[in-house]
């Protein structure tokens, strides 16, 4: 059978008495409480950040972008305030540095004054970054300030978005105006190329009308030619008509010198004629009269009766032949009238001839000239035409130029006023507005007490824990209440004192051996470096007396698990990791009270710098402690001078 199955296992004395029965509890227990504490204090610190108190100073002055007043500064501090990602504290730069020195603010941020100046600055010859400063001090936390630079990189990108747009907008700004002006331009140009068709439009137009009246004065030249043609033979035949002309009127005179015979003839001949004609009436009345006499005779009457009527009848003869003469000579004249008429007729019919040739002339030039002055008629309409094609061309023509002129100054003064707006950077200039658009925060964070390293960070957290676990390895090598001294008359304090001077010097050897190995061996580089010592020497004998003030008051066994505990809340609380406002309710409220937190704070402002009340206030509590704890067990020990069965044979021992 195994042995822990056995009724003499090592089990069966923990079966009487009550200590006994709580120690298998709290052995069952404690690494479930280890491991519990740990995880329960720092299951998600970075989601208590908002419980870190952070300084936040303003003092950003505003700016004036296109007549409007910006304030960058405030905008961020609202936003911050709203955001509650820290527990940010509004103050002025001198509360901050007193806070962040002191440790009432584990670190600072301020807004300086030419924040919302720099925000707008991309858009001008003196481009800047926006700067936000942040002020550390790893005397009041380390880790804290580490998970600071985290927060404050998503505080700059955050701030970078708001800032950014700022930034952005400024050179839109710009941009929108030198897009005005390229719109104006790009109207100018569409006016211009509006004002280029119609020119093009009136262009052709005008070739068409200059072809035309190429057309037109290619006919207009053919009619001139027919129409000097026709002019010349015109001339021609006028000048024959003038030579007829002129021949037909001589004629015509010598004409009318004949007709005037002609006339004169004719007037003798009339009045022979009507001589004749007299005579005749005479005669014939005569004649009738004696007809009618010798009518009205009686049959038989002599003949005798008849002659004076016949010589009556021969007289008027005689004057019929009288008139007859007469009348014969005004033939003979007007035969010689008629005669010269004649020969001035021939003449007049050859003048007239050659009238007629020269008017046919003329009449042929007439034609000619006609059909010259009908092409020339056609092609002057021709060119007519062509000239108002022309007209209308020109007409479009000016109209598009005057598009073109108004087109084309709209577009100058459009890329005047847009390259007027658009800035003329040089490359260096360029570039650092690209620096600044891409990145326009930039954290310039300052440290009062820097650690060098992330150990040297850590160190007071894990030297504070080497004490402990010093002190508590101590007093299971050592006794912390020697009886050799309880069975003399010493006083409680001496047979303390007996346990607790062993320990004072293997505690100098520990801290010794611990200040070499840091500083040489491993690198450690402590401000105060006597001091560092010194106080962890304290700090080791604080806890030498605690614990064996544990030991001589609760007894060897039950005295150790206390001390096991405490180291256990002492880690869990003490704020040498992650600050305690990180953890919950439970470890801020043992934060105070736990000696290793004094610790934690003294070796800080030891080993990084920074010394101030929270070192001296380390150091008196320590003593207090240590000085405390070694009443306690002095009066412990006097009270434990006389033996009981208890202490002979107690319930539990180690």
């Amino acid at each position: 059978m195994f042995a822990f199955l056995s009724s003499g296992t090592e089990l069966r004395r923990f079966r009487k008495g009550t200590l006994p029965k709580i120690s298998v509890a709290v052995l069952l227990f404690i690494p479930l409480i280890y491991g519990a504490l740990y995880l329960w204090a720092f299951w998600a610190p970075t989601d208590e950040l908002k419980n870190l108190p952070v300084a936040l100073v303003n003092e950003d002055v505003g700016a004036e972008r296109d007549g409007d007043i910006l304030t960058a500064g405030d905008d961020v501090v609202d936003e911050l305030l709203d955001g509650k990602d820290l527990d940010w504290q509004v103050t002025d730069a001198a509360g901050a540095a007193e806070g962040v020195s002191n440790g009432d603010y584990y670190f600072s941020v301020t807004i300086p004054e030419k924040f919302s100046e720099n925000a707008v600055s991309a858009g001008t010859d003196t481009p800047s970054q926006s700067v936000i400063q942040v002020n550390y001090n790893d005397s009041n936390s380390f880790l804290a300030s580490t998970l600071g630079k985290q927060a404050m990189v998503q505080l700059r990108d955050t701030v970078a978005l708001s800032i950014g747009d700022q930034t952005v907008n400024t050179l839109l700004v710009g941009l929108h105006d030198a897009g005005s002006g390229l719109r104006d331009a790009a109207d100018g140009a569409t006016q211009l190329a509006d004002g280029l068709d119609t020119a093009k439009a009136g262009a052709g137009d005008l070739v068409v009308g200059l072809g035309t009246l190429a057309d037109g004065t290619v006919s207009l030249n053919d009619g001139a030619s027919q129409l000097a043609t026709g002019a010349s033979s015109l001339s021609s035949g006028l000048s024959t008509l003038t030579s007829g002309a002129s021949t037909l009127s001589s004629k015509s005179a010598e004409l009318a010198a004949g007709a005037g015979s002609l006339a004169t003839g004719a007037n003798t001949l009339k009045d022979g004629t009507g001589q004749v004609a007299a005579g005749t009436a005479q005669v014939a009345a005569n004649v009738q009269t004696m007809i009618d006499t010798i009518n009205s005779l009686p049959a038989g009457t002599p003949a005798a009766a008849i002659v004076p009527k016949l010589a009556e009848l021969q007289a008027g003869a005689a004057q019929v032949q009288a008139g007859a003469a007469q009348t014969d000579a005004g033939a003979a004249s007007l035969a010689s009238g008629t005669g010269t008429l004649s020969a001035g007729a021939g003449q007049l019919a050859t003048g007239a001839e050659q009238l007629s040739s020269g008017l046919s002339t003329a009449q042929s030039g007439a034609a000619t000239l006609s059909t010259g002055a009908g092409s020339l008629l056609t092609g002057t309409q021709t060119l007519v035409d062509g000239s108002q094609a022309l007209l209308d061309g020109g007409t479009q023509l000016e109209s598009g130029a005057g598009q073109l002129v108004d087109g084309s100054h709209t577009l100058a003064d459009g890329l005047t006023d847009g390259a007027a707006q658009i800035p003329n950077d040089s490359e260096s200039l360029i570039n650092e507005k690209s620096t600044i658009i891409s990145d326009p925060i930039v954290l310039d964070q300052t440290w009062d007490n820097e650690s060098s390293s992330f150990g040297e960070g850590f160190a007071p957290f894990f030297i504070a824990l080497a004490t402990f676990v010093g002190a508590l390895i101590s007093w299971l090598i050592l006794r912390a209440l020697p009886t050799r001294a309880l069975a003399t008359s010493a006083s409680g304090l001496r047979a303390v004192m007996t346990g607790f001077l062993p320990a004072m010097a293997i505690a100098l050897g520990q801290v010794i051996i611990m200040m070499l190995v840091l500083v040489y061996g491993i690198g450690l580089e402590p401000a105060y470096w006597v001091a560092t010592s010194a106080f962890i020497y304290l700090t080791t004998l604080a806890f030498l007396a605690l614990q064996q003030m544990f030991i001589i008051l609760l007894g060897s066994a039950a005295g150790r698990v206390v001390s096991l505990v405490l180291l256990m809340l002492q880690l869990s609380s003490s704020g040498g990791t992650y600050p305690v406002e990180t953890t919950p309710v439970f470890f801020q409220a043992l934060h105070p009270y736990m000696p290793a937190s004094w610790v934690v704070s003294g070796l800080r402002e030891l080993i990084t710098g920074g010394i101030d009340y929270r070192l001296w206030v380390s150091v008196a509590l320590l003593a207090l402690v240590m000085i405390g704890s070694l009443a306690i067990s002095a009066w412990s020990a006097s009270k434990q001078r006389m033996w009981t069965i208890a202490r002979l044979h107690p319930e539990l021992t180690i």
